[in-house]
């Protein structure tokens, strides 16, 4: 049975823009929740339209806001205070990501949406902590990257930081808050408090990159930038090795493990028909492999080069060695598989048509949300301001009259 969602019933208010605080309210969409989008009266949130298709929604857009209800709203008219707190008395949750300070210019702080609803679950994500020296600074995705150390541990070990071209601090914190929240929710259910959550953008970063601190701690040196190399530590082989036709993705990842006892490393020898080195005492380990790691690249290219990627992969993996195709955005759009596991999911937007776009991610027996594509500006704005506010017609009317909405 679909729309059978693990937080059906609870109410959010989404304040955000971008990507951050979208991915965090389009996960809780996905699980169930009603999500009221609030957007710029014609001119929709900041992420809606880009700058070459200024008319349309963009591909991020519909990617970012899935499942929600978009309703206009000038939340710096004195009338959109008032409408926006009746919003808040009305939902469970509220979550923001705007510029530092501004939540707060609005009217509309923690302390004052807690006065409106005591038991409203409060997020904001940031790019940094608000208590710190850094509170009123902007950042995007590649700032916190840098701040949080990833880029530090990215790149060539001959060349400069570099920026891993995924928006992990933006999607890692929305999905960490919306992971708080929902906790704040079971929370909520034991104690019958609201709170606030804060997220930081940096913290997201330092976390999802703590495998760093082994080698920190083991050479009292900051952890290297490795290139394709394993950043735990210096062994091999690690890397990228070309395949047929040799585009500029036609590559296998592979890896050995660096644990005593494992037999991969002699697997992969047997696999591409070099079981002489297993007897080449310089390759003995996966750090003496490091030192003469041209050697054992060359090796292995040798034997990639014959073979696409996909039939590498498939080919080491079955002898349990790891190893991983390196797939661009167009093999994934196109992989049988992850259509079928509902990981690339087909929506039909009014104006773009049909796009194959990335869904929710976990697999969950009992949540069965049915993907709904983003919605129009304003799409839900007699729904939303008449069955959860109780406007009559004529007061929607004159709001919109009035530009309010």
């Amino acid at each position: 049975m679909l729309n059978k969602g693990a937080l059906g019933g609870i109410k959010v208010l989404d304040l955000t823009q971008f990507e951050s605080g979208t991915v965090c309210t389009e996960t809780l969409a996905w699980l169930g929740a009603d999500v009221y989008k609030v957007e710029r009266p014609k001119k929709g949130e900041l992420g809606r339209y880009s700058v070459a298709e200024p008319d349309i929604d963009s591909v991020g857009f519909i990617i970012l806001n899935m499942n929600k209800k978009s309703v206009t709203l000038d939340i710096k008219s004195s009338e959109g205070k008032k409408i926006l707190k009746e919003l808040v008395e009305k939902c469970d949750v509220l979550v923001e990501n705007m510029g530092p300070g501004s939540i707060d210019r609005l009217g509309f702080s923690y302390e004052d949406a807690k006065a409106y609803n005591p038991k409203i679950i409060y997020a904001q994500i940031k790019g940094f902590g608000l208590d710190g020296p850094w509170k009123d600074y902007p950042a995007f995705n590649p700032i916190a990257a840098a701040v949080g150390g990833m880029t530090a541990i990215t790149g060539d070990p001959e060349g400069p930081p570099m920026q891993s071209g995924l928006n992990l601090a933006d999607s890692g914190a929305g999905y960490i808050c919306a992971m708080a929240i929902s906790a704040a929710l079971f929370q909520r259910e034991k104690t019958g408090k609201g709170q606030r959550i804060e997220v930081s953008m940096q913290d997201t970063v330092i976390g999802f990159g703590r495998s760093a601190w082994e080698p920190y701690y083991r050479t009292g040196k900051p952890a290297p930038r490795v290139g394709n190399g394993m950043p735990l530590e210096d062994v091999a082989p690690a890397g990228m090795y070309p395949c047929k036709p040799f585009g500029p993705n036609d590559y296998v990842h592979i890896y050995c493990s660096r644990h005593p006892g494992s037999l991969q490393w002699a697997s992969l020898c047997k696999i591409i028909g070099r079981e002489d080195a297993l007897e080449d005492e310089r390759l003995k380990t996966p750090r003496s492999r490091y030192q003469y790691k041209e050697i054992v690249d060359q090796m292995i290219t040798d034997w990639t080069k014959q073979h696409t990627k996909y039939e590498a992969m498939d080919i080491l993996c079955k002898a349990d060695v790891p190893a991983g195709a390196a797939l661009d955005t167009e093999d994934i759009t196109k992989d049988e598989y992850l259509r079928k596991r509902g990981m690339m999911i087909e929506v039909d937007h009014p104006r773009r048509g049909k796009l194959v776009i990335p869904g929710f991610i976990p697999r969950m027996s009992e949540n069965q949300v049915a993907m709904k594509v983003s919605p129009q500006l304003g799409e839900n704005n007699e729904e939303v301001y008449k069955e959860l506010l109780g406007y009559s017609k004529e007061e929607i009317d004159n709001l919109k009259e009035a530009g309010v909405i």
